[in-house]
């Protein structure tokens, strides 16, 4: 599979997250431009890491502060399979937790979040507290309809950041710039 300019191999019997989807080509490319100006030991966290390719692809692009959590402990053991299939097993740390508990290596640089918009919406503290000062939390799994009540939610809670939003198909993402 290519996400961007990196190659990334997974395992074909898994059951989700093949990178695909809309919603995970969204997060890839603002993964692909982000890490283009970013230093490579700026910290990136992939919450609800499902397959493991939002962190995989960071590590692949340089980055090496890179964790993903996950509340589904199949989703982190596959994760952490699909990292050791990229050469990438001592590089990436996956661990299991939610958006209330999974943050412990916060704040993070680059928040990646690929979660349904409902989902999204019940931790706007907890994702908007995750990033560090200067970084970009990027949310997606958002459909295209859902898109402006989220981002008034979220553009709300953090009035200072600079907001950006893109569709592809039904699908749409959040980019919030934390000054």
């Amino acid at each position: 599979m290519l996400e961007g300019d990196v190659a990334i191999w997974l395992d074909p019997g898994m059951a989700f997250g093949t990178g695909n989807h809309e919603t995970t080509r969204l997060c890839c490319e603002r993964l692909v431009e982000w890490a283009k100006t970013s230093n490579p030991d700026a910290r990136v966290i992939d919450a609800g890491c499902g397959s493991g390719i939002l962190a995989i692809s960071a590590a692949r692009l340089g980055l090496r502060d890179v964790q993903g959590f996950d509340n589904d402990s199949e989703a982190v053991r596959v994760s952490g399979e699909n990292a050791e299939l990229n050469g990438l097993g001592d590089g990436i740390t996956f661990y299991e937790g939610d958006l209330v508990t999974g943050f412990k290596g916060a704040p993070g640089d680059l928040v990646l979040a690929n979660i349904l918009g409902h989902v999204l919406m019940q931790f706007v503290p907890e994702l908007v507290t995750a990033v560090a000062p200067r970084g970009l939390l990027v949310l997606s799994g958002i459909l295209a309809t859902e898109l402006e009540q989220l981002r008034d939610a979220f553009a709300s809670a953090v009035p200072s950041w600079r907001v950006e939003t893109r569709v592809m198909g039904e699908w749409s993402d959040v980019a919030l710039w934390r000054p």
